[in-house]
């Protein structure tokens, strides 16, 4: 059962009364360091782990504030590494729904070679309908292009760029850089 009071947080960051931003924060290797909570109206610049961290996580983490927010408070730069390339993305974890549909597909090809065609066409449209469903309430976090850390609970606009491969390969995994490197050009 869970506490009161995390369960009044998690109902008011439904209804839009939390205003702490979730960040999920990675290195430029992008390896999940920590998870941390920010007030999106008066940010620390020093902010300490609120989840489980990763391996060789600080113990707090310095992020750099300025010029993050535009007028609207839409997030226009990553405070963790500096880029001013944001993509939105549905919130849900993509593996879950990977393993989903496998398992979905493989119990249809065994009811179909059963010869229980209905089922199987059963199987299938529950499955499709579930993932519409997802789809439907998933909410959407901002990642970063270059770190990939994740920002949630936050303003996105419905015109905010989604995942584009020509930036995304500006951007290419990088083994052994601290957070003092520069963006690429």
């Amino acid at each position: 059962m869970l506490p009161v009071k995390s369960t009044m947080v998690a109902l008011g960051a439904r209804l839009g009364q939390n205003d702490l931003m979730r960040i999920a924060v990675r290195n430029l290797s992008r390896k999940y360091l920590l998870a941390v909570e920010v007030d999106q109206h008066n940010p620390a610049r020093t902010v300490q782990p609120t989840g489980e961290p990763g391996q060789q996580a600080p113990s707090s983490l310095d992020l750099n504030w300025d010029q993050v927010f535009d007028d609207e408070q839409h997030m226009r730069r990553c405070p963790v590494c500096g880029c001013h390339e944001l993509f939105s993305r549905k919130d849900f974890p993509q593996v879950t729904g990977f393993v989903i549909v496998i398992l979905a597909a493989t119990l249809a090809m065994v009811l179909f070679g059963m010869r229980e065609v209905r089922w199987g066409f059963g199987v299938l449209g529950t499955v499709a309908l579930i993932d519409s469903v997802i789809f439907f309430f998933a909410g959407r976090c901002l990642v970063c292009y270059r770190c990939r850390s994740e920002f949630r609970n936050l303003k996105i606009p419905r015109d905010h760029p989604k995942w584009e491969l020509a930036t995304g390969e500006k951007y290419p995994v990088s083994a052994g850089h601290d957070s003092k490197d520069k963006p690429p050009q």
